[in-house]
């Protein structure tokens, strides 16, 4: 297909990108797991930075408590399914983009059939199960994840690359929470989802360009204090994922 340049404008005139970029940001493939407060503005911005084929894994229904931070549904949307939804928006947002949905729970018996379509792997889901799981399934198919998370108002943001053998999700949360621990039981400010979700898609974008990301770190933020902290993570030698 041919890529919209007029549509890319701004973009192109970056020199980290330019055309030659473009066409890489074109060529990836890119799969969301959740398509909620994460990662509803991560699918537009990676729709809106022209990514080729957006893969979208969410079975859930959207609920009228979604509202507050998953912009990319509305109130007539309610009891709506989630990954049909974001996928007639996202194509009408940009018919640059092919979107591919997968209206499924993901498991561990179906998510390295899944995985292995596509170059990076946005994890923007509501429970630290499921993050084990992507976690897992990324590193046995060695495709990079970028990791997000939120909780009130602070969120954390890390990428992990197992081709280049880095530290992985576990390795930061080595022993799982609660299985209850979910966006069901937590507080969520709206404005923090979309602050690291936006974030999710920089670098998911950044590691598609082949530039700086948060490799082997783990970034925090604080949406009370505006703070940003970087802190570097060490490979556990007992991970049993990714040692």
């Amino acid at each position: 297909m041919q890529i919209d340049l007029e549509r890319y404008k701004r973009q192109l005139s970056i020199k980290a990108i330019g055309k030659h970029g473009q066409q890489k940001l074109f060529n990836a493939k890119v799969l969301v797991c959740g398509a909620g407060g994460l990662g509803g503005p991560a699918l537009i911005y990676l729709a809106a930075a022209g990514i080729g084929s957006i893969g979208l894994c969410d079975f859930d229904v959207i609920e009228q408590s979604n509202l507050n931070r998953q912009i990319l549904y509305n109130h007539a949307d309610i009891r709506k399914q989630k990954a049909y939804i974001a996928k007639e928006k996202l194509e009408k947002f940009n018919p640059d983009v092919k979107v591919e949905t997968y209206s499924e729970k993901l498991t561990e018996e179906n998510a390295s059939d899944i995985f292995k379509n596509y170059d990076v792997v946005i994890d923007a889901v509501d429970n630290f199960q499921s993050r084990y799981l992507i976690n897992a399934a990324a590193y046995r198919s060695s495709i990079t994840i970028v990791c997000g998370a939120v909780c009130e108002f602070e969120g954390i943001l890390t990428v992990a690359v197992p081709k280049e053998n880095t530290s992985c999700f576990q390795c930061i949360y080595p022993i799982k929470p609660s299985s209850e621990l979910t966006s069901k039981t937590f507080g969520i400010l709206g404005a923090i989802a979309g602050t690291i979700g936006s974030m999710q898609a920089l670098e998911a974008i950044k590691f598609i360009l082949g530039l700086h990301c948060l490799k082997n770190k783990v970034l925090i933020f604080n949406g009370i204090e505006n703070t940003y902290r970087i802190r570097s993570i060490s490979k556990r030698k007992d991970c049993p994922i990714c040692k």
